[in-house]
């Protein structure tokens, strides 16, 4: 029912990259990169980021601000902060209420998941793995309707707690999405609840930062 993926590298916001990056895992950036991005991984762009590139990846989440070409094997998903000026391509695109799109869209079918290898962040020869102090734990939640079919649920509360620490909690959107933001290094249980499902509960481990992220899909 559920899934975890550990973020690979994050870049701050104020941290400013220029040139050629690849990779193969999960990332996220919230400060500003300029060049060309390559790779088989999943990308998160933070609300405030600012990214110039032409790019082809896995998958994209959009809450920042992106100038260039967008080419993806699977999804494209523009949230409410999200801003895109170029073309993009992908099996799958999601835009959110209040995401602005400016260019030309054209689907494709999905690639398959097993030609995808892992492999280090690079950045013109530089590997990177280091997480902030504080984590982030992101994912969606949803609803299997049939064996290929899964509909994201709205509105699902989502609440973390972790010994020592407040309570954090937060709702999925439009496309069954959360993000729980600034959490301190330790065990978190995670508990989903939402209306007509009985509650789910998950354990992620955060250490040394990083950003974590956890799905959850009722049958």
């Amino acid at each position: 029912m559920q899934k975890t993926k550990t973020m690979t590298a994050f870049f701050g916001k104020d941290t400013e990259f220029e040139g050629k990056l690849t990779f193969h895992e999960n990332i996220r950036i919230d400060g500003h990169f300029k060049g060309e991005i390559s790779a088989d991984g999943s990308l998160i762009v933070g609300e405030g980021a600012m990214i110039e590139a032409n790019m082809h990846i896995s998958s994209i989440l959009i809450s920042g601000e992106i100038h260039g070409t967008i080419i993806a094997d699977d999804r494209i998903e523009i949230h409410p902060a999200g801003k895109v000026f170029g073309d993009i391509r992908a099996a799958t695109v999601v835009i959110h209420e209040g995401g602005i799109f400016d260019g030309n869209c054209r689907m494709h079918r999905a690639k398959e998941a097993g030609e995808r290898k892992p492999a280090p962040v690079e950045l013109d020869g530089y590997s990177a793995d280091a997480a902030p102090g504080l984590g982030t734990i992101h994912g969606t939640l949803t609803a299997r309707e049939n064996k290929n079919t899964a509909e994201p649920i709205k509105g699902g509360k989502v609440s973390a707690k972790c010994k020592g620490f407040a309570e954090k909690n937060t709702r999925t959107d439009d496309s069954g999405y959360y993000e729980l933001t600034d959490l301190e290094d330790g065990r978190w249980k995670l508990k989903v609840e939402a209306k007509g499902y009985e509650a789910a509960k998950a354990t992620v481990e955060i250490s040394g930062g990083g950003v974590y992220e956890h799905d959850f899909e009722y049958p």
